[in-house]
């Protein structure tokens, strides 16, 4: 039996690996998670039958903090002895990876989910690449979950061409079509819902993701506010607020207080809600992969993404859905009102979307990590 180690940061992660480590269980791998020590992590090892390995780890960065989770790892390691490790996440991914390598450990993976230096100037942009550098270097394989993450990666040399896999279209984990299709039971609750929350005879865009100004939603609440004096439509907006990431301070207070926009929080029933939207909008700067444009295309809902690295590979533009340009507001607000006024390409969106989706089923991922795990170094 092959002992296999998974890895990411915070245990909020551990959504990437659903269903993924059940799938290595069954196929006889003993699967250990290593992350934060936290509640949702334990309960997700006991719903997927790995053991649990926790971890005192910081997503900043914390030269003491960061030397003991190291620490930490390599004893992991020094005792269980694994065959395979598989790290992501930034923090997680560059110490995973630098302890597997100390303890030589046969086959070391590292998962990129991003390019998290694309976001960043100065001393931390040099910094992060030269840890991707590193990761590159140490790692046997990396595996990347968008092709546009694997060519501007190795069109920075970052990681070896020779390293790099992407599996199918690609994703961190596929789509859970279980979960996200339209059911009779979905469609009937969503309309109890539309009723309840005042959206009926209101054209609805959705938005999904944590409130902050790297997905875009200073962008997206002024071109909603313009939008909306124009046009009557509501605004669902559905994610946790992180406060300390957004450069307006009252941005929250304006959201709140405007008559159109619903603030809905953090949801477990992400479904539910994509059913309720005539058009899912994400004005992110930048994604590892866009795994919820293809969510909401699986739930039939036309979308809008932003033309950078992740959302690409996510979204088929003018298939089921439209690319605007980073931070362009006057772009977003013109695709906005396309979809808006012409009901056939709204249809035509949503009827390919639920196509699309079907190249992101989850057991593509598995079978072709599944692959890599077993290839010859």
């Amino acid at each position: 039996m092959k002992k296999l180690v998974l890895g990411v940061t915070a245990p909020g992660s551990v959504i990437l690996l659903e269903g993924q480590v059940d799938y290595f269980v069954s196929r006889g791998y003993d699967v250990f998670l290593m992350t934060q020590d936290d509640e949702v992590a334990r309960n997700f090892c006991i719903d997927e039958g790995c053991q649990f390995l926790p971890l005192k780890i910081k997503r900043d960065i914390s030269l003491f903090n960061d030397f003991y989770t190291l620490l930490q790892i390599v004893n992991y390691f020094a005792s269980l002895k694994p065959d395979i490790v598989n790290v992501g996440t930034s923090k997680m991914g560059f110490l995973g990876i630098i302890a597997a390598y100390l303890t030589r450990v046969p086959y070391r993976i590292y998962t990129s989910r991003g390019l998290r230096f694309e976001t960043e100037k100065g001393f931390k942009r040099f910094t992060l690449k030269l840890v991707l550098k590193i990761i590159g270097f140490m790692a046997h394989k990396v595996v990347c979950i968008s092709e546009a993450i694997r060519e501007r990666a190795e069109g920075l040399n970052l990681f070896p061409s020779s390293k790099t896999r992407v599996i199918g279209y690609g994703s961190s984990n596929g789509i859970n079509l279980h979960k996200f299709h339209l059911s009779k039971e979905i469609v009937s609750k969503s309309r109890i819902i539309r009723d309840e929350s005042g959206l009926n005879g209101a054209f609805v865009f959705g938005f999904v993701g944590r409130l902050n100004n790297r997905k875009g939603i200073n962008e997206l609440y002024h071109v909603f506010d313009r939008f909306s004096k124009r046009y009557r439509s509501k605004l669902i907006l559905l994610g946790k607020i992180e406060h300390a990431n957004l450069s307006d301070s009252s941005l929250i207070d304006k959201i709140n207080a405007h008559p159109d926009i619903l603030y809905l929080g953090f949801r477990s029933d992400i479904p539910l809600y994509m059913t309720c939207m005539d058009t899912f909008i994400l004005p992110t700067w930048s994604e590892g992969f866009g795994t919820v444009f293809i969510q909401a295309a699986a739930m039939g809902v036309p979308v809008i993404g932003t033309r950078v690295s992740g959302v690409q590979n996510a979204v088929s533009e003018n298939f089921n859905g439209f690319l605007t340009e980073l931070k362009n507001q006057d772009d977003i607000y013109q695709k906005m009102e396309r979809l808006y006024l012409d009901k056939e390409l709204r249809q035509k969106f949503s009827q390919n979307g639920i196509l699309w989706a079907q190249n992101f089923r989850q057991k593509v991922i598995w079978e072709g990590l599944f692959k890599i795990y077993n290839e010859s170094r």
